[in-house]
């Protein structure tokens, strides 16, 4: 795991920002020996409208995210392309959308972009307690 230390910046509970009115979402990410786990999703009115299970991974091909969801058949890999301090990018030439996914950290905040196709989508977090979470404050 010493390849994925520089990504450590992202661990911990996240909250999403930026959503209407009885709508919540988070990102949990944790260490589980061989890599980091995460998941991510969104609530509507209490129901689980959305859930990807993601992971970072290193093999001898590179540093990896992985986001599993239900849309797809199997599992995507985007390979890291950059890293620098709190910043890393991760690409999938190959996806439909996104190709791209980028992490951001500036404080307690998080921004996630995510790219492809001449479109982008920017996803917001602050970070928080997976206590706060649960509840869905």
């Amino acid at each position: 795991m010493p390849r994925l230390q520089p990504l450590a910046w992202m661990l911990g509970s996240w909250q999403r920002t930026g959503l209407p009115e009885g709508d919540c979402g988070y990102e949990r990410w944790h260490p589980d020996g061989s890599g980091f786990a995460g998941v991510g999703a969104r609530l509507k009115d209490g129901r689980l409208v959305f859930e990807e299970r993601l992971r970072l991974e290193a093999d001898s091909d590179g540093v990896f995210y992985v986001a599993d969801v239900a849309e797809n058949t199997h599992p995507v890999r985007f390979r890291l392309v950059a890293q620098a301090g709190h910043r890393a990018i991760f690409e999938n030439p190959e996806h439909d959308f996104p190709k791209r996914i980028a992490y951001r950290l500036d404080g307690d905040v998080l921004e996630v972009s995510t790219s492809g196709n001449g479109r982008e989508v920017v996803f917001r977090f602050r970070r928080s307690s997976a206590a706060t979470l649960d509840r869905g404050d």
